[in-house]
């Protein structure tokens, strides 16, 4: 009897025993599963799984969040519901290959957003981005898919692609614009032997009344083709450019009776010019370029009646607005914008409206250089432009202007007398064109000048050491063979620092540009230039500088 309590004493212990054992694995299986949940719950992927018919079996709370339906309400819909419409079709593809082990590796598809509306061409943003993965059941009547969300990683492939084009476009901008440059300055050598001659021709009083308009009419012809050599030079950024402290508004201020008469009564001109603008430094007459170009842009967009706005304000460019606009570094701007409500230019169009001779005009008069002038001038100010058009819709240009921060200032401003200046200085003339050179020698005798005269910038050096006389004026060519006119002006000066300097060139570089605090400016004439322009420029320098 004793031994069969014993035995039952045991076996109650045993059995309290296995007890506290299942209780404990029934904790740890309650707990396990409360992780799990947790994990499935708010694992940062959203986990859902289909029927064949794309209905929604189950779902976790961050795909709900995704597709921001509550849970209740998605179970037993379609997931195609959630969608964009652009994308299902995509979707549904995907699925039937899921569910016949086609083996699809992923889809990327655009969720529905009903409370945003995208911007027209707009892709990734403002719609959630998701990837989904798929795997089919043993007995293929569901599928496991999971839910990855994209959005941030697309926006940034999106924008290392928009860097990529804006790069590309400004390498293949800043390859024309070498070849531009380099035709414009072999053109304005050429024009400057004509316009030399033809000065020569007019001014001779053994010349017929007759045969002196039609030299004058020659003379108009080439200065046309100076003005396109010009517009060249303005794209390629080589414009000689006389650059000064300005108040933006005011040289904006001074083109409206010119833009009046431009676009004549059928288009309404706003100006809306915000006060307190901040100044900027650059030369005015790109401003009435700048202008000039995109009020005739505007005027052959518009049909008819229309609106042109022109508006001033000043910006603070951030961070976040660079990484967006590669073209523009943070910091302080004057902003011009230019808004028409013409025909506007689809996205072809806008890829190339910089490119110098590109037109949608059918007329011949056009010539395709206005809006890259435009960007040249821009682009050679250190400024950024941008556009926008769609078809219809009319275009807005945006250019960002560095903001000066110093004190407005004014240049005195050569005169410019109707009679030829004349002196008896002498003069060390540095030419490597023949022809220019035996013009410009010849405009310089005319004026009464002694002149040495050199081809090289070596023979100039040994001219100025042998010469036991004074020399005035220097007057040399900037692109020249083994040494440019500003480092050969630099040296000179050390054995004569009297010497007065003039540099001509038929565009304007870096060369033109003072190398560090120290260095001196040194006066410009550009080519091509006439008697009386370069008579006159002689004269200031000698009697000014």
């Amino acid at each position: 009897m004793h031994r069969i309590i014993n035995e039952l004493s045991i076996h109650q212990i045993e059995l309290e025993m296995q007890q506290e054992e299942l209780l404990h694995s029934r904790e740890e299986l309650k707990s396990s599963l409360e992780r799990y949940t947790e994990l499935y719950e708010f694992a940062p992927l959203g986990y859902l799984t289909l029927g064949r018919d794309s209905r929604i079996l189950e779902v976790n709370l961050t795909a709900t969040k995704m597709l921001r339906v509550e849970r209740s309400i998605l179970k037993g819909d379609r997931l195609g519901r959630f969608i964009h419409p652009d994308d299902l079709a995509i979707f549904n593809a995907f699925i039937e290959k899921v569910f016949n082990r086609r083996d699809p590796k992923y889809v990327e598809i655009r969720l529905r957003n009903e409370d945003v509306h995208p911007a027209p061409g707009a892709s990734v943003v403002p719609h959630m981005m998701v990837r989904i993965d798929a795997v089919v059941s043993d007995d293929a009547e569901e599928c496991r898919a999971i839910f990855t969300d994209i959005t941030k990683q697309k926006e940034i492939e999106e924008q290392n692609v928009a860097l990529q084009l804006n790069l590309m476009q400004a390498q293949k901008m800043e390859s024309i614009g070498r070849l531009a440059g380099g035709v414009a300055h072999d053109f304005n050598n050429m024009l400057q032997v004509m316009l030399g001659n033809l000065d020569l021709l007019i001014d001779s009083d053994d010349l017929k009344n007759s045969d002196r308009e039609i030299f004058s009419d020659l003379r108009l012809s080439v200065l046309k083709s100076a003005g396109l050599a010009s517009q060249l030079l303005a794209f390629a950024r080589k414009q000689p450019i006389d650059i000064q402290v300005l108040d933006f508004n005011a040289s904006v201020s001074k083109t409206l009776k010119m833009l009046k008469q431009l676009l004549g009564a059928n288009i309404e001109l706003i100006f809306s010019l915000s006060n307190d603008l901040w100044p900027v430094k650059m030369d005015s007459s790109q401003i009435d370029q700048i202008i000039t170009n995109l009020a005739i842009n505007s005027k052959e967009s518009i049909q008819g009646i229309g609106v042109l706005t022109i508006e001033t304000r000043n910006v603070s460019v951030d961070d976040a607005f660079s990484r967006h606009h590669p073209d523009i570094v943070p910091g302080d701007y004057v902003l011009l914008v230019f808004r028409d409500n013409g025909n506007g230019m689809d996205k072809v169009t806008l890829d190339s409206v910089f490119e110098p001779f590109f037109s949608t005009k059918s007329n011949t008069s056009s010539t395709g250089l206005g809006l890259a002038t435009v960007y040249g001038i821009v682009k050679q100010n250190n400024g950024a432009i941008m556009v926008s058009s769609d078809i219809g819709k009319g275009a807005t240009f945006k250019i960002y202007l560095p903001r000066y921060s110093g004190k407005l200032s004014s240049s005195p401003s050569l005169t410019t007398g109707e009679q030829i200046s004349h002196g008896n200085e002498t003069i060390l003339f540095v030419e490597d064109d023949k022809l220019v050179r035996d013009i410009t020698l010849d405009f310089l005798k005319s004026f009464g000048y002694k002149v040495l005269v050199a081809e090289s910038p070596n023979e100039a050096r040994s001219l100025s050491r042998d010469y036991s006389g004074t020399i005035h004026l220097l007057i040399t060519d900037v692109i020249m063979p083994d040494m440019n006119g500003r480092d050969l002006a630099l040296i000179l000066k050390k054995s004569r620092p009297g010497l007065k300097i003039l540099l001509i060139s038929g565009y304007a570089d870096d060369f033109l540009k003072p190398k560090n605090n120290q260095d001196i400016p040194m006066p410009f004439l550009g080519k091509p230039f006439n008697r009386k322009e370069l008579a006159c420029k002689v004269r200031n320098i000698l009697d000014n500088q």
